[in-house]
């Protein structure tokens, strides 16, 4: 072998060996130090990266207990927005609701998670009539109510609306309300939104996925 072919095979190798540290290095860059995200393609829920800030209100729970946004800090939260005088939407969420917690928990997961009902029927559920409601569906859900203004800052900021039909002034009226359930992270702002119908395995499933992407059980 002559020396000049010697030495520009020293060389390819030399610029072979760099070129393959290059692609290492950019390899690395990308799957190891830039943070991955979870697509809405493998969810059934619509999930936002990061979340979205939730305003401030003013509540009770069903024990008269102060129901604020540092409530939903520390641990995961399922709400869903209705009333106790609704016919089919609300006590078939609710159960569905209820047979997700039984899902995760025989998973193991689950542990961090409460489910809230915030009516959007103040005049009528009182927290007498909220607690015997949603523990009717579980021991550990609870009920929430208030004014009517402090409600709708929650709502708003969920995108839940809601109107009161009573054109006959009575008190037998129905109120239309959005039927999603909100899912809101352990830092009080709203990560996902599970669009109806609600189906717990779907719903189970989509959050066992979150919580396990959160590092959360």
């Amino acid at each position: 072998m002559t020396k000049t072919l010697h030495t520009t095979l020293i060389t390819v190798a030399g610029i072979t060996a760099a070129v393959v540290a290059l692609i290492g290095g950019l390899w690395a860059a990308n799957n190891l130090f830039t943070p991955t995200t979870l697509a809405n393609s493998d969810l059934d829920a619509t999930y936002m990266e990061g979340g979205r800030d939730i305003t401030g209100f003013q509540l009770v729970d069903h024990n008269g207990e102060p129901f604020t946004r540092e409530d939903l800090e520390g641990q995961w939260t399922l709400l869903f927005f209705g009333f106790t005088h609704c016919p089919d939407i609300c006590p078939m969420t609710l159960a569905e609701l209820s047979r997700v917690h039984e899902m995760l928990e025989d998973q193991g997961k689950g542990g961090n998670l409460q489910t809230v009902f915030v009516t959007v029927d103040p005049e009528r559920d009182t927290p007498d009539r909220l607690e015997a409601y949603v523990t009717n569906f579980r021991d550990d859900f609870r009920g929430i109510t208030g004014s009517l203004d402090e409600i709708d800052v929650l709502a708003r900021d969920l995108g839940i609306a809601h109107i009161r039909h009573d054109e006959n002034g009575g008190n037998d009226y129905m109120v239309d309300h959005g039927a999603s359930v909100l899912l809101v992270n352990p830092d009080g702002r709203f990560q996902a939104m599970f669009g109806s119908p609600h189906r717990a395995r779907e719903i189970s499933r989509d959050l066992a996925t979150i919580l396990d992407f959160h590092g959360s059980s």
